[in-house]
């Protein structure tokens, strides 16, 4: 099968190209750095290009039989770079797959579509909720986009919504280990909130099945490891890792989230944001049945398992010296999906 990544020196799009490989499909890349190709096995091709740039998609898109759209500006990013980023390079990407037809489309999303809210085994018809984030808002208008052009136009998709991807090289799951160890982390309204949670090789079986599956076409499937994981459960594992205390402050969320809007209401960072008080202040058990079903997805990785195979790694990069990064030292982790 002919393959093409975007996003491919992202933490999910590398792993994706290699399990790709592994399988002796064809893969291409869009990259904007070319740099960054020698990164990569001499069997993947590279078109250099930006996500906006036309004629780098046609290029990219040309003779290709799944495209796997991972490419997106992070939540760290401008208001500005999310827009042009994750919907006018989808709209640019969505337009060149449309007049090029027969070819599948898989758009990574991300649970964080479903807002600022608790649910418990929520599927996919759940209604999609705005929160004020420009990350998140953007996925809801990014899938919106999609299921237009898939609808108006033909274009083949599916659409995964993982919860928190974790493995070796994520960053969001390292904020956390450091504010642990530091002593900076502090609950928000419960210790036994549920965090959806997904290790990365499950993330990537998940697209590879969307990418191979006919019956997958305009459907939206929830992605994580289908167990309801509470946040005291992944921190006291996280601690007891880093042979910490295990932290046990737990804040009413009425107080962390009036220091969020405060602080947006002066345009400034604070101690949290919104992706945080998203993560560590709500419950969210998302069903997989869908997925489960319709694509043959069976996670194969528990959150213990998948923590114990990071352990070198996450103790190593947690204890390195990070004044630089000021969001580490926030009292509260800033990760979250």
């Amino acid at each position: 099968m002919k393959t093409l990544v975007t996003g491919a020196t992202g933490f999910v799009g590398r792993h994706l190209v290699e399990a790709l490989r592994n399988r002796d499909h064809s893969v291409r890349i869009l990259i904007r750095n070319p740099q960054k190709a020698g990164d990569f096995s001499a069997e993947v091709e590279t078109v250099t290009g930006d996500i906006c740039d036309r004629a780098a998609l046609e290029k990219a898109v040309d003779g290709r039989d799944v495209l796997y759209h991972c490419a997106a500006a992070t939540a760290e990013a401008t208001r500005e770079e999310i827009h042009r980023v994750n919907l006018e390079g989808l709209r640019t990407l969505l337009e060149v797959v449309g007049a090029s037809p027969g070819k599948r489309l898989v758009l990574m999303s991300g649970l964080n579509v479903l807002g600022t809210r608790n649910f418990h085994e929520g599927a996919e018809d759940l209604p999609c909720r705005k929160a004020n984030e420009p990350h998140g808002d953007a996925k809801i208008d990014g899938e919106r986009l999609a299921l237009e052009y898939h609808r108006d136009h033909d274009v083949d998709l599916t659409i995964l919504r993982p919860g928190l991807i974790y493995g070796v090289g994520d960053r969001h799951l390292l904020k956390l280990a450091r504010a642990i160890r530091r002593g900076k982390f502090v609950f928000i309204g419960s210790r036994h909130n549920v965090v959806p949670l997904v290790e990365v090789s499950d993330m990537v079986q998940a697209l590879m099945l969307a990418g191979e599956t006919p019956r997958a076409a305009g459907r939206i499937y929830h992605i994580t490891d289908g167990r309801p994981t509470t946040i005291g459960e992944l921190v006291d594992c996280i601690a007891d890792m880093l042979e910490v205390r295990r932290p046990k402050t737990v804040l009413p969320y009425f107080l962390p989230s009036l220091v969020c809007r405060l602080f947006e209401l002066l345009r400034k960072k604070g101690p949290i944001n919104r992706t945080a008080l998203r993560f560590l202040g709500t419950s969210r058990y998302a069903s997989i049945q869908r997925a489960r079903e319709e694509l043959g997805y069976a996670p194969r990785v528990e959150f213990h398992e998948g923590l114990e195979h990071i352990r070198p790694w996450l103790v190593q990069e947690s204890n390195r010296n990070t004044h630089a990064d000021q969001s580490d030292a926030r009292p509260v982790a800033s990760a979250g999906h």
